[in-house]
């Protein structure tokens, strides 16, 4: 029994060729999971937002409502508001500033510099977070009322006017319709 070892190494080099065909698709598949991994932490940041983002549109829809249907000429009030972004909290960072004696043997402060990095507080816990200057809330991108009696454009004025008031929307973000 004779061997063709060109046959052989054409095989094993075929077959080498398709190992590292396999690889590279492989690779190229996995490769943008590892460049990026803050979007995996996005993406639970943003399911964890999303409970308390839909409780803070639904309160703001429930009083809106509740307010609307009892000016004068408008009943069966539906709102729905929808935010433009889940609010955005401010963090503070470190700094350091340089101290100088005056002539006249007062202090005075020069050079006050933030190095970038979060001020951190011990939990309870025992481990840090970041501390929060202040939160704010989310900015309201639209807003739709539907009721009976705004198909006047008195009532209908009225309407948009206190949306406006109370969310301080633009008009044209404010959509007031008759309902059926």
């Amino acid at each position: 029994m004779k061997l063709d070892y060109k046959k052989f190494l054409g095989q094993i080099m075929h077959t080498k060729q398709l190992v590292i065909i396999l690889l590279i698709g492989i690779g190229l598949m996995v490769l943008p999971g590892l460049l990026s991994p803050r979007t995996a932490r996005e993406t639970i940041a943003k399911s964890v937002e999303a409970p308390e983002r839909r409780a803070y549109e639904k309160e703001l829809e429930e009083r809106l409502s509740s307010i609307l249907s009892t000016l004068r000429g408008v009943s069966h009030v539906s709102v729905m508001v929808t935010l433009e972004d889940s609010g955005e909290t401010y963090y503070a960072q470190n700094e350091s500033s340089d101290l100088k004696n005056t002539a006249d043997g007062s202090h005075r402060e020069d050079n006050r510099q933030s190095d970038g990095s979060l001020a951190l507080k011990n939990d309870a816990g025992g481990g840090q977070s970041p501390v929060t200057l202040k939160t704010a809330t989310p900015r309201v991108s639209g807003v739709l009322v539907t009721a009976r009696g705004v198909g006047e454009t008195g009532v209908q004025a009225d309407v948009i006017h206190a949306v406006r008031a109370v969310l301080d929307v633009p008009a044209h973000r404010v959509q007031v319709l008759e309902k059926a």
